[in-house]
């Protein structure tokens, strides 16, 4: 089903999504803009981000506790070498367009890679307040329209076993598992 999608101020996604539990109770219809982050916004995103997927890491079993900030660091600053500023990555942070709250930020790559074009998503943040208020996804419904627009034929991400909230709004946004990173600790 297409989702009404406007432009609001300036030029600015506007998406309106109207999300459901499984027992078809609504919740409100969430409306977010995705605003490209500004530099000045980015030094409190860039230290979220590093210290989110560093124990994402650790809870993973993929790095140690005493050297995931330095080893986060390392590879969003490798992927981010002009910060916002950087070439084919898109930094937005996610406002309600009513209140013009900020409810989330998305981080999102549109690229070329084996015959066709993907959309990344690196990360998806939305802020401890606004969690479990449909807000995570009208993020993601937002990101793949821009995505479409940009002539993305899919999106894919990464999402750690553990993270089941995460893996559950994925799922009933029609992603499928491509692939499975499997670990066995000894």
């Amino acid at each position: 089903m297409k989702r009404p999608v406007q432009r609001g101020l300036q030029g600015l996604r506007v998406l309106r999504v109207r999300s459901g539990t499984a027992a078809g109770a609504a919740k409100p219809v969430r409306s977010v803009r995705l605003d490209p982050m500004t530099p000045d916004e980015y030094p409190a995103w860039e230290e979220i981000a590093v210290r989110s997927y560093a124990e994402s890491q650790v809870r993973a079993g993929n790095w140690a506790p005493e050297v995931a900030i330095e080893l986060s660091a390392k590879e969003l600053l490798g992927l981010l070498t002009e910060g916002v500023s950087t070439p084919g990555h898109n930094l937005w942070v996610a406002r309600d367009v009513e209140t013009a709250a900020r409810v989330g930020t998305l981080w999102m790559i549109v690229r070329s890679q084996g015959g066709y074009t993907e959309a990344y998503v690196y990360d998806l943040w939305v802020e401890s307040d606004q969690r479990g208020a449909g807000y995570g996804r009208a993020i993601m419904e937002a990101g793949a329209a821009v995505a479409k627009e940009r002539g993305a034929d899919a999106m894919a991400l990464n999402v750690h076993g553990y993270n089941h909230r995460a893996y559950s709004l994925y799922r009933s946004l029609g992603y499928q598992v491509a692939n499975s990173h499997m670990r066995l600790p000894l």
